[in-house]
Parts: structure tokens; C-alpha cells; sequence
């Protein structure tokens, strides 16, 4: 808490000599979660072998500061402090430490004078349409985004995003002693730009697009070896309405990544079916994501950039709180389907149960089972298979600060491996400001 307090100091003291010059509003927004999880088996699947730790408590604060000179001009700073109790400097006794403390966005957000044309400028979300978080680029980014309205159906948005300059400032070495000047490598960006077009009509939606990303040989990020690498993808999201309270949506996604001696080329989809109850939302959803073949020069993956696929707790990482790692704990531990790629799921999920007032329930039951063919060297192919089941209770102390309970269970049918059922409970406070 104290950092948290620092922090706020620290931006007041920064910018209060430009509120007293001027009419910027300031507007503040954010969360803090904090949170304990007990498992077994969470990620070794394995109960003949002792859990190296089965319990952690951690937290998160989000604050947003959005500097308002009119409505056609802000900037906005967004800062994050994660904790886990007892690591570091910041978790331990004194709580003094600031190496969890980070930007996560600064940006310039305005309207060209006279219309409607928005430009996002710094640190800011950049997220692929998507159901699920999308598999190819869901990221906070150094980004330039442009987006205007065509008509009252039409819009387009294009934008520009680097992820690596590893020499940013034409950097060269020197060597005294023979006088001679040597550049640094070239080939260290790493570079996406994408296109969307968003199609709105009465009970329709429709979210075309197109991203083309640039990978130098020397960013560390080559796609999968040491040449530069390119990567496109096109895809496409939809929402409809027109059945309302009976609702679809639904992805398709398709890329190419290739680099001299290595290519990969896939596709993901996905739909869900959504019916809105008095008491409960149900929702039917199943994806599916292309794998790997037995190909030492090619695979069937779709490339995937700063992936945010998130469908559960174990596949993807999708959590009720804010401070959990966006890891899945099967999906990330092994390497597959961490993105929605390699997998096929089906499942369901039903929502806002409600019995009695402030109290609410969320379940949600899934089977996977995995795309790669049973001679790839992937670890969750074909022949192997998985259930999980999630459940969140929340009730509201207030109306901005809720206590939360989440229940995990992972049941995995692997055809070369004798595993163990992985459990998880988790308590924990939600208030968001």
C-alpha cells in the first residue's frame, strides 16, 4: 500500500503544475485484486511427486489516469503493481520495494479537428478482434493506431505496432585503437502493422482484418530460427443479434509464418451461442485450432505474435482475478494450445446464476483434446484428451468491492503418460474504483 501511495503522489506531484495552468479534468479509474490459491497437482499432474509450493497469496493494482482536456483530447497513463507475498523486495517485510511496480500505458488519444478521425499515439492495448482473446495478438504495445467511421455502417481502423529495436539510436562501436567505426547488426526490429474494417449493421456485426508482421534476424524473435521471418494473417469476427436473447459470435482466423528453412501455415475458429435466462446466461461454445504434422520444415499451426487466447483456467489462463498470470496451467506448462492453437474444445459455460441476492455463480465444463498428429514431436496430440471443470462464486460486499471464490478441477487422459487429476481453490477481495 504504500508504494500505491507513492505512486499517486508521485503523479499528482508531476502534473500539478499543468492543472493549475490549464482546464485538464483528471479522471481515475482502476482495480485492486488480491487473492490466495491452494492446488494439487496444478501443474505436474503428477500426486507421486510433493508440490514444490501448493499455496501463494498475490495481488494487483491497476490505476488508470486519464488527463482530460476536452473531449476531443486526453492523455492517459496506466500503471500496474504486482505483488506476491513474500517474493522480492515489494512481498516481503518492509514492502518497500519498487521492481513490481511498471508502466503499462501512456498514450495520446485525440480527434483531428472537425471530424471524427481518432488517433491513439504510446503504451496502449492493441487486441485483434476476438471471442476469446485473440490467438495471434492481444498485447499491450508501442503502437500508433488510426481508426474513423466511413458512414453509419462502415468503419476502418489501421495502426502500426514495434515490438523490438534492438539498436534504436544508430549505435556504433569504436575501437580506439585502430580508429575503426563498426555498425551494429541491422535486422533488430520486429515490426506489425494490420487493417480492420468493421461492418455494424441493425443485428449484425461483421470485423474483417488483415495483420503483416516483419521479424529480423537479430530481434531474438525469428520464427523459429536464426533468418528473418515474416508472418501474415487474415481473419474475421462476427456477432449476431438478430435472435435476440438467443445470440452467436464467432472466429476465423488463417496465417502464414515462414521463414528460409522453416514455414508454418493454420487455422483457428471458433463459435459460441449464447441464450440469456431470467435467472442464468447459457453459453455453447467449442473452437478449434490446427497442429503440428511430423514435418521437420513445416508445421500446421497458426503463427501466433503476442497471443491473449484465454478460455479457462488451464486452457489459456482466464481467471476471475485480475492478479492472475495470464498462463494457463496446462496449456503454457506444456507448450500447447496456449494460444487455441493444437486443440479442439467443446463446452459450456452458464453465467449470472443467481439465487439470492449479491450472490452469483458462474460454472463452466469442457473437454479438450489435441490436433497434432500422434507422430509429431508435440506433447498433447491426437490420441490424448482432457476435462475441466470451473466454477466462480462472487458475492458483492459493495457495490464496487466483491469477495470471490473460484474451484478448479483438471482431469487429463494422456496416451503415453500416467497423470493425476490437478485441483485449485482459490478466496480472495475485488475492488474496482
Amino acid at each position: 500500500m504504500k508504494r500505491c501511495a507513492l505512486v499517486a503522489l508521485l503523479a499528482a506531484m508531476l502534473f500539478g503544475l499543468a492543472f493549475s495552468a490549464s482546464a485538464t479534468e483528471l479522471k481515475v479509474k482502476g482495480n485492486l485484486d488480491v487473492h490466495g490459491l491452494w492446488s494439487a497437482n496444478l501443474r505436474d499432474f503428477d500426486s507421486d511427486t510433493a508440490d514444490g509450493d501448493n499455496y501463494y497469496t498475490t495481488q494487483r493494482m491497476r490505476t488508470y489516469f486519464t488527463f482530460l482536456q476536452s473531449e476531443n483530447l486526453k492523455a492517459v497513463l496506466g500503471l500496474e503493481i504486482n505483488t506476491d507475498w513474500g517474493q522480492g523486495s515489494g512481498g516481503d517485510w518492509g514492502t518497500d520495494g519498487t521492481l513490481d511496480t511498471r508502466v503499462k500505458h501512456a498514450y495520446i488519444d485525440f480527434k483531428f479537428p472537425d471530424t471524427a478521425i481518432n488517433v491513439k499515439a504510446g503504451l496502449q492495448g492493441i487486441s485483434l478482434p476476438s471471442i476469446f482473446g485473440n490467438p495471434v495478438f492481444d498485447d499491450d504495445a508501442a503502437a500508433l493506431v488510426v481508426s474513423a467511421p466511413i458512414n453509419d455502417m462502415f468503419g476502418l481502423t489501421v495502426g502500426y505496432t514495434r515490438g523490438a529495436d534492438r539498436n534504436d539510436n544508430n549505435d556504433v562501436s569504436f575501437n580506439r585503437m585502430t580508429g575503426e567505426f563498426t555498425d551494429y547488426a541491422d535486422q533488430d526490429d520486429m515490426d506489425m502493422a494490420f487493417l480492420a474494417a468493421p461492418i455494424t449493421l441493425d443485428a449484425f456485426a461483421l470485423t474483417p482484418y488483415f495483420a503483416y508482421a516483419m521479424i529480423g534476424e537479430n530481434t531474438g524473435y525469428s520464427y523459429q530460427n536464426n533468418d528473418d521471418s515474416t508472418v501474415w494473417i487474415v481473419g474475421a469476427n462476427a456477432e449476431l443479434t438478430v435472435f435476440d436473447p438467443l445470440t452467436f459470435a464467432a472466429d476465423v482466423i488463417y496465417g502464414v509464418g515462414e521463414s528460409d528453412d522453416y514455414e508454418t501455415k493454420g487455422w483457428y475458429a471458433d463459435l459460441a451461442a449464447s441464450y440469456k435466462f431470467s435467472m442464468l446466461t447459457a453459453t455453447l461454445f467449442g473452437t478449434y485450432g490446427t497442429g503440428a504434422d511430423d514435418a521437420d520444415d513445416e508445421d500446421n499451426f497458426l503463427p501466433t505474435l503476442a497471443e491473449g487466447w484465454e478460455l479457462t483456467p488451464y486452457l489459456g489462463g482466464l481467471r476471475a482475478f485480475s492478479t492472475a498470470a495470464s498462463d494457463g496451467f496446462f496449456t503454457d506448462t506444456v507448450g500447447v494450445g496456449n494460444s487455441g492453437t493444437g486443440l479442439w474444445t467443446v463446452g459450456v459455460k452458464l453465467a449470472d446464476i443467481t439465487f439470492v441476492d449479491k450472490l452469483s455463480h458462474a460454472l463452466t465444463v469442457l473437454y479438450a483434446r489435441g490436433t497434432s498428429d500422434e507422430d509429431a514431436d508435440v506433447w498433447f496430440d491426437e490420441e490424448d484428451s482432457a476435462w475441466e471443470v470451473y466454477m466462480v462464486n462472487k458475492y458483492m460486499i459493495y457495490e464496487n468491492l466483491a469477495a470471490i471464490n473460484e474451484l478448479g478441477f483438471f482431469a487429463l487422459d494422456h496416451d503415453d503418460a500416467d497423470t493425476d487429476n490437478s485441483y485449485f481453490g482459490s478466496v480472495g477481495l475485488s475492488y474496482k474504483f
